[in-house]
């Protein structure tokens, strides 16, 4: 799988569930720390409120796989907020979440389900970031089952460490392991950082101490270290990935990722990278991701 920047950066995760019944190597900027530790995850029940409102989220996220079996349950609504009331319904419904923002996910199940357990699993692309169920059996015991009533379901994210901007987050749900629904949400720049545009990138054999490129070319020897040398506006938050593939197949040896904790206008960067034993005489490639966007592909020839 490729080493994406979420592995590096986060440190430690929070999910808390909820349930209420109701109606290269070089860059100019500084890189945040980048900790080896894996991501790890704690899960508690919060106590279950009476009351029961009969409003109910005016916004919600369309799933993409919907439910279509008796056996299962009926998600109604599922709305990413920027709090929880009470009762776990939506405070603030919104889809875009600051770096440091908590992220809040509020389901509305159709009726008073008995039984089951409730799972909603966070990812980032293809990471996995944490996951928290809720058991219906332990929470609606003793309850009267009512036609026109629903169930609310709350789930808290937090984190020790930003978010990385990316469109790619998801929340995926499931009652007792089958896929219910999978809800999109994102990471947006804070207010105060500038647009992040990438003016330049080159290919070069190396690069002075203000990232200028050093004798630009796509053509190296197999001993060459090769450099991926850019130029740009870099904001708050943004952050840069370099993946170098030998002969079309990634090498996670090369992969690098800069973290940005302020504004960098008109800044130079550069990244590097010489696979072990050398390059292999042949094509190879390396891509520039930004802000979990791919914005270049970069060819280069090794000959002898």
């Amino acid at each position: 799988m490729k080493r994406r920047y979420m592995q590096l950066l986060l440190v430690a995760l929070l999910l808390l569930p909820a349930l209420a019944c109701g109606g290269g190597d070089e860059a100019t900027p500084t890189p945040t720390s980048v900790p080896e530790t894996a991501p790890t995850t704690a899960v508690e029940a919060t106590p279950t409120p009476e009351s029961v409102p009969e409003t109910a989220p005016t916004t919600a996220v369309e799933p993409t796989q919907p439910p279509e079996t008796s056996s299962s349950i009926e998600i109604r609504e599922a709305t990413f907020a920027r709090g929880l009331s009470e009762e776990m319904q939506a405070v603030d419904p919104t889809t875009d979440f600051g770096p440091t923002d908590t992220i809040y996910l509020s389901l509305t199940v159709k009726g008073r389900p008995k039984e089951g357990l409730v799972a909603a699993r966070f990812y980032w692309g293809d990471d996995f970031i944490a996951e928290a169920d809720v058991d219906l059996g332990d929470v609606n015991s003793g309850l009267i089952f009512s036609i026109g009533e629903d169930t609310f379901v709350g789930y808290t994210l937090t984190h020790e460490q930003p978010f990385p901007v990316s469109d790619g987050y998801r929340a995926e749900v499931f009652y007792n392991d089958q896929a219910l629904g999978s809800y999109s949400f994102r990471v947006v720049p804070p207010p105060e950082a500038i647009p992040t545009q990438i003016n330049e990138v080159v290919l070069a054999r190396g690069a002075d101490e203000n990232y200028n490129p050093i004798e630009p070319t796509t053509s190296f020897a197999p001993a060459d270290t090769v450099y991926l040398v850019g130029r740009g506006d870099l904001g708050i938050a943004t952050w840069l990935q370099a993946d170098w593939y030998v002969n079309g197949q990634l090498d996670e040896a090369g992969t690098r990722s800069l973290g940005l904790e302020e504004n960098y206008p008109d800044v130079g960067f550069s990244f590097s990278f010489l696979p072990e034993g050398g390059w292999p005489v042949g094509e190879h490639y390396v891509t520039l991701t930004v802000n979990g966007e791919e914005i270049g592909r970069y060819t280069f020839t090794v000959s002898e």
